[in-house]
């Protein structure tokens, strides 16, 4: 969703972070639950709390994460997004906490991890509950003391981080089934954002889409088309599975694809077989 500088070191897809295309600065919506939630970011960016968001996949939470970083007193300074979801500890771990040359097989040297890039700024960490418990207990050291430790070295440093966790997952229910540290949840829970997914907020269905069509034809190079009334009236009932992110590129497929008007025939075919 949205896009923030890194670092310009190269390595191997599994272990680079994560970037996210430019979105708009400001949430879109007209339903009660997006002034609430804008709400939120602004009493969010107003602190260094550790903020937990949650919500299903696609809803916005990497979004939302951004315009918190943006409008706190870091918002000058650099936000370094990861994804925890599918990476091996050793490797994960050591583009954290950093690591000795040669120290991590499999792991691509560099001068600063993670945590040292996002000094002074934020570091956002998108499915924290895809996290070990190995790697939940030294996140949960770093929480505590704000010190990294390089892999397979005592050398330690302190870092000014700021914190910021997304998961899609039930972090009380990981708890229950003793896959999530439950000290760990409430470190990392000091704010709660909690995203309700598009199905439950369909007055803001019609307005998103008319804003990722505006924003596709922009991106293409192409007229905004005209967009009939049973198109928005189909879009409203669709449940959206993939939230915001399939909408918008629901959006964007038929920007491409049609001419002058959109109709119902140019829906997507999983939204127009649903019908």
């Amino acid at each position: 969703m949205f896009q923030t500088a890194l670092s310009t070191r190269t390595g191997p897809p599994l272990i680079r972070a994560f970037h996210m295309r430019k979105p708009q600065s400001e949430l879109i919506g007209s339903s009660d639950v997006v002034r609430e939630i804008s709400e939120e970011i602004g009493c969010a960016a107003r602190s260094d709390a550790k903020v937990l968001i949650t919500g299903e996949s696609g809803v916005g939470k990497k979004m939302v994460a951004r315009l918190i970083h943006e409008r706190s007193r870091r918002g000058q300074s650099r936000l370094v997004p990861i994804n925890c979801a599918g990476v091996p500890d050793s490797v994960l771990e050591s583009e954290l906490f950093g690591h000795l040359r040669g120290s991590v097989t499999g792991a691509h040297s560099h001068n600063l991890c993670w945590l040292e890039q996002a000094h002074g700024g934020t570091i956002f960490m998108d499915e924290v509950g895809e996290l070990s418990l190995y790697m939940q207990a030294l996140l949960l050291r770093f929480l505590e003391y704000g010190e990294i430790q390089r892999a397979d070295s005592d050398r330690t440093s302190v870092v000014d981080v700021r914190v910021i966790a997304a998961t899609s997952r039930n972090l009380l229910t990981r708890i229950a089934e003793k896959r999530f540290r439950e000290d760990l949840y409430y470190r990392l829970n000091m704010f709660h954002i909690s995203i309700p997914p598009l199905r439950e907020r369909r007055d803001d269905i019609a307005v998103l889409f008319s804003s990722f069509v505006r924003s596709s034809c922009r991106q293409h190079h192409v007229p905004e088309p005209v967009i009939s009334e049973e198109v928005v009236a189909r879009l409203m009932t669709y449940d959206w599975p993939g939230n915001v992110r399939e909408l918008r590129n629901a959006a964007e497929r038929m920007v491409v694809r049609t001419r002058g008007a959109i109709t119902q025939a140019d829906l997507p075919r999983e939204i127009f077989s649903s019908m």
